[in-house]
């Protein structure tokens, strides 16, 4: 029987096999060599139980989001496990509240090492390559595979979720593609072509914006005449399984229990290029910045004219926001506590 109706099933194959980058594709047995292989639940409470961690009532929180009343909770990682096991039984007007992109490999680089992004025999992951040819084309200073190594790093999150957990539909950035396993527990995954945006986030009539983009376990949503016909495909993953997913295919997910996933985006021969205009869009970012900055100086008299300022510029590796203040709502586990500090050590607030 089919997961979602009218919904296509995802071709399975053993890890190893080759992918042809074309559709989703699960691979399934034995990872051999592959660390995370062995991070389950347990693991994960026992040696970063104390950690502070985010939690967001939406995933992925989307511009549409701004200005909307969403829950954004900082706890400690073990507080956020214990109320994803509650969850199982709790009453069904409590928030649900999904731990996703985790930057696990960025608080612990120790963790890492050069076989945590690879599916050997699967997929070709040029991430690696693709950023140390880019540091060394823009002279950024200092080890190349250094540098790649800590933005490889950054591409792989952790997700750990309740029972009821969704990631709503969306495509990932930068042209990558991405790939999912499941470390913990069982989770649905809903995927469709790059073609389907037109029926998964279809535009207003007329203009003036986007209709709301599907849900696609929502029966009513799929039979709507702007969402009829799309094209489905679905699976469930079970622990030790890895969905993998090409540039611009749209994905949703849903905890079918407590779950923990491994996430990492990567290019390919295919859309490897895509890595370069990440630096390109950031050199100019950063150009147009300093550009600015130096307008505003020189019309107040304290700075050089505009035309002295370099294209050259070494911040060019600065991300794209960074320096940006991230604003959240801190909360205590069962969510119901303010902390006054975001620090699971700051002291509680109630507010029950």
């Amino acid at each position: 029987a089919s997961l979602l109706p009218g919904a296509l099933p995802v071709p399975r194959a053993p890890h190893g096999s080759a992918w042809d980058g074309k559709a989703p594709l699960v691979l399934t047995g034995p990872r051999a060599g592959w660390a995370p292989r062995e991070w389950g639940w347990g693991w994960f409470g026992e040696r970063h139980g104390d950690e502070p961690v985010l939690c967001k009532q939406r995933a992925p929180i989307f511009d549409e989001d701004r200005g909307d009343s969403t829950l954004i909770a900082e706890c400690s990682l073990r507080e956020y496990m214990r109320y994803a096991e509650e969850m199982e039984t709790a009453p069904e007007e409590l928030p649900l509240l999904y731990m996703n992109g985790w930057d696990l490999f960025e608080s612990h680089p120790c963790l890492w090492d050069a076989s945590i992004d690879q599916i050997p025999g699967s997929i070709t992951n040029l991430s690696t390559a693709a950023y140390v040819a880019m540091h060394k084309r823009f002279r950024l200073g200092g080890d190349s595979l250094e540098y790649a190594t800590g933005k490889v790093r950054q591409l792989c999150k952790v997700f750990i979720g309740c029972r009821g957990a969704i990631t709503r539909m969306h495509t990932d950035n930068h042209r990558a593609h991405a790939w999912l396993s499941q470390l913990h527990g069982h989770k649905l995954y809903v995927a469709a072509p790059p073609g389907e945006g037109r029926r998964i986030h279809p535009r207003r009539p007329g203009g003036g914006g986007r209709l709301p983009r599907l849900d696609p376990l929502d029966a009513s949503q799929r039979a709507a005449p702007q969402h009829a016909g799309v094209e489905l495909w679905a699976t469930v993953l079970s622990p030790g399984e890895t969905i993998v997913l090409p540039e611009g295919w749209w994905h949703y997910a849903a905890s079918l229990s407590p779950t923990v996933t491994l996430m990492c985006n990567f290019w390919d021969q295919s859309n490897v290029r895509a890595v370069e205009d990440i630096f390109t869009e950031q050199a100019a970012r950063a150009l147009d910045e300093q550009r600015r900055e130096a307008a505003a100086k020189a019309a107040s008299g304290a700075g050089p004219p505009v035309a002295a300022v370099s294209a050259a510029t070494s911040s060019a590796e600065r991300p794209i926001g960074a320096g940006e203040p991230r604003l959240y709502r801190v909360v205590h586990a069962p969510f119901v506590y303010l902390r006054a500090a975001p620090s699971t050590e700051a002291p509680m607030l109630g507010i029950a």
